[in-house]
């Protein structure tokens, strides 16, 4: 799978739901049918530039779009 595919779906999946893990980021890129590591999520994140910010509606820290 190319790497701007899944770091699409990345930026997807944290635009729409509140994602606070990374093992919670590999189960829906699975859950969209793309085979990932944990290692390669941790890599796509850094390389994305994704941080965490608390979130005003659960209280709860979420990876977001710097």
């Amino acid at each position: 799978m190319a790497r701007s595919v899944r770091q699409s779906k990345i930026l997807e999946i944290i635009s729409t739901k509140e994602i606070e893990t990374q093992d919670e980021l590999v189960a829906n890129l699975r859950a969209a049918n793309l085979d990932v590591t944990q290692a390669t999520i941790s890599r796509d994140i850094k390389e994305l530039g994704l941080i965490k910010i608390l979130s005003s509606e659960s209280g709860k820290y979420k990876y977001a779009i710097v």
